[in-house]
C-alpha cells in the first residue's frame, strides 16, 4: 500500500485503503467539491451530508451539519466532529433516523 500511495501521490491521486479494498481517486475528486459545486449551482445556503465510510470524512466536515449511523467504518474508527451527530441506532433503523434527521433540518428553514 505504501508503493501504491507513494506512485499516486507523484501523479497528483490520492489512495484510501478500506478494509481489503485500495480505492485510487484524483486529489481533485472529492465528495465534498462535489457536494460543495451542487450548492454553488443550486444556490443552497445549507449543506447537509450523511456517511458511514472513511471516504466520507471531509464531505461530513464540509457539510454546516451532518450525520453518520452508529455502525460501519466511521463508527468502528471512533471518528467524530463537532458538527456531526450519530445515530442512536444502528442497521435498517439508522437509516430511517438519517432520513427523518435530514428531514427536519432541510424543512425546518422553509417553515420559518
Amino acid at each position: 500500500m505504501d508503493d501504491l500511495t507513494g506512485w499516486c501521490a507523484e501523479r497528483g491521486w490520492r489512495t484510501s485503503l478500506q478494509g481489503r479494498k485500495a480505492y485510487c481517486l484524483p486529489a481533485s475528486l472529492t465528495k465534498s467539491a462535489a457536494a460543495a459545486e451542487v450548492a454553488r449551482r443550486t444556490g443552497a445556503g445549507t449543506v447537509l451530508a450523511a456517511g458511514d465510510s472513511l471516504l466520507d470524512t471531509e464531505l461530513l466536515e464540509a457539510a454546516d451539519a451532518a450525520i453518520r449511523p452508529a455502525h460501519g467504518e466511521l463508527h468502528d474508527t471512533a471518528w467524530t466532529s463537532p458538527t456531526t451527530a450519530v445515530t442512536a441506532r444502528r442497521g435498517i433503523a439508522a437509516g430511517e433516523e438519517i432520513a427523518a434527521w435530514l428531514l427536519r433540518r432541510a424543512v425546518a428553514p422553509a417553515q420559518r
